[in-house]
């Protein structure tokens, strides 16, 4: 394209032949790496998003471009261009119809080259889309590469499916889902992803943030504790100090849903925390739904539920202001709600991307919660199976005895996996092999310090952190870090001025030499979109 970048020293000589501008030495002197990062980006963006823009001209009128070409360009992003409410205007101007029921069939055929460019440069999303700047960049590969792990895993049998929830028993043991969700809202399914499925305890780490936020850390952690029991789930025991062990099993969560909102009626309760459930998905194209049946069998056979609730009661683990059959019908309705297995996937992205909704941006559960939330997840969310998880996969998830896993990569991905028959744990069988599969395939091996989540949170300009090795995440302290890169840059780790400290830099001398090395990847990224829409 034309740009070069020349370093003498520790100062780069930018030259760019599209805009024949020259910055010499000289003239640098009062600059830092961040406005030369940015000025070299200027050159190059507003060249190259008039040449990318014209790519898509490339059929047989060059004066136009047709739609259902660019939909599917779109959609190999894992964008749905009718679902995705950030593409609402868009939809809006390219559709026949007046209405808000958009359906492919109502979409103009092509629209003028002008027209495009108004319409494309107006939307961040698909502007994101086209020059690759989302979470994944190599999104088809990503998804190719899903595809085969959920394959290999199929041929798992073990397991029994669940029978002590009676409405749970009819689950068939050959269903299986799974649906990943970027933080960016790029979303990929298989199987049986469009199946309803109970969260059943994949509630329980939400509900404990809506606690936490509710009624902050120190009321809730004086009777539920933070730590592993090496017990089942269901077992009627505290710790030491007459706590819950923690808030992701039965004593823990019961002990919870006596907190939550003491002084409102039953319905409020529910109706405020069923909406925060739905705000963490709206916009997914899905609402979350009750499933009355299984809450009424929980209810009338949750015997041991109701002994937990007693001895709970007795150890003055409960609030008083609820009374107990109160408590545990809200406990059983947080459990009784239903969704399909993609939407359970932006749940999980919602968790990942720090508390906030990935397609508005809405913060429902505060990163504090959510700090506290993941690192529950990661040392207990899998019953007593939680250690042996922690050690083999070191990702922050979450099982429910309906068969459905939530696994969360902090500011990456959430992950939903769902297949009935379970092991002597009570973790799907399926699933846990196939976050195994994923983790050996993408793990790089390698130990290294690492940020705590969401201390990497996404620049405001945008700028990323290539190692030059791939793209690495890396969930946890002591962790091996897991590689998206599939092959070469995949999920980009975000630029922090913690990490430059980390590696011996002072965060005013932030590596010029990646920053550009990173407007070159954009600019490879530029030309992976052109050739995939000339196809």
């Amino acid at each position: 394209y034309g740009d070069s970048v020349v370093f003498c020293g520790h100062i780069p000589v930018i030259s760019s032949n599209m805009s024949n501008e020259i910055v010499e030495p000289d003239a640098l002197d009062n600059w830092n790496p961040d406005q030369v990062y940015q000025k070299a980006l200027t050159w190059v963006g507003e060249e190259l998003q008039e040449q990318l823009l014209e790519g898509f001209f490339q059929g047989t009128d060059p004066d136009y471009v047709v739609v259902q070409h660019f939909l599917e360009f779109l959609r190999s992003r894992g964008i749905a261009p009718l679902i995705d409410p950030r593409l609402k205007d868009f939809i809006a101007a390219i559709s026949t119809k007046s209405d808000s029921r958009y359906s492919y069939n109502n979409l103009k055929h092509q629209i003028p080259k002008a027209e495009f460019k108004t319409l494309v440069l107006a939307n961040p999303t698909i502007l994101s889309a086209i020059k690759g700047e989302f979470v994944v960049e190599d999104f088809p590969d990503l998804a190719k590469s899903i595809d085969e792990i959920f394959e290999d895993c199929r041929s798992e049998t073990s397991g029994e499916v669940t029978t002590y929830i009676p409405s749970l028993a009819h689950y068939p043991a050959t269903k299986w889902g799974a649906a990943i969700c970027t933080t960016d809202g790029q979303v990929h399914c298989c199987g049986d992803a469009e199946d309803l499925v109970t969260l059943q305890s994949v509630t329980k780490p939400i509900f404990y943030g809506l606690c936490l936020d509710e009624n902050g850390e120190k009321a809730v952690h004086e009777t539920v504790g933070k730590e592993p029991s090496g017990h089942g789930f269901n077992k009627i025991t505290l710790a030491r100090d007459n706590k819950a062990h923690n808030p992701l099993i039965n004593t823990g969560a019961i002990s919870l849903a006596s907190q939550y909102l003491p002084d409102e009626t039953m319905a409020s309760r529910y109706k405020s925390a069923i909406s925060k459930y739905q705000a963490l998905v709206e916009g997914s194209g899905e609402m979350l739904h009750f499933n009355n049946t299984v809450y009424l069998s929980e209810l009338h056979s949750g015997h041991r539920n109701y002994a937990i609730g007693y001895y709970l009661q007795s150890k003055g683990c409960l609030n008083e202001k609820v009374n107990l059959k109160e408590t545990l019908e809200l406990y059983f309705q947080m459990c009784s709600i239903e969704t399909s297995v993609r939407n359970a996937s932006v749940l999980a992205a919602a968790l990942a991307n720090g508390g906030r909704n990935v397609f508005t941006g809405n913060q429902v559960i505060s990163e504090r919660s959510m700090q506290n939330m993941l690192s529950i997840m990661f040392s207990c969310g899998m019953y007593d199976y939680s250690g042996e998880w922690a050690f083999e996969v070191g990702i922050p998830a979450k099982s429910g005895v309906s068969g459905l896993i939530i696994v969360v990569i902090p500011d990456v991905m959430g992950i939903a996996l769902w297949s009935p028959p379970l092991d002597s744990y009570g973790n799907s069988v399926r699933s846990v092999k196939f976050a195994r599969e994923m983790v050996n395939r993408y793990s790089k091996g390698r130990n290294q310090n690492v940020l705590h989540p969401f201390s990497n949170r996404r620049s405001a300009d945008g700028r990323y952190h290539n190692d030059q090795r791939g793209f690495v995440f890396h969930p946890f302290p002591g962790r091996r870090p897991l590689d998206i890169s599939i092959p070469g840059p995949g999920v980009r780790q975000h630029h922090t001025q913690a990490r430059s400290t980390q590696q011996g830099l002072q965060p005013s001398a932030l590596n010029t030499q990646q920053g550009l090395q990173s407007s070159a990847a954009l600019l490879r990224n530029f030309t992976k979109g052109l050739r995939f829409f000339m196809k």
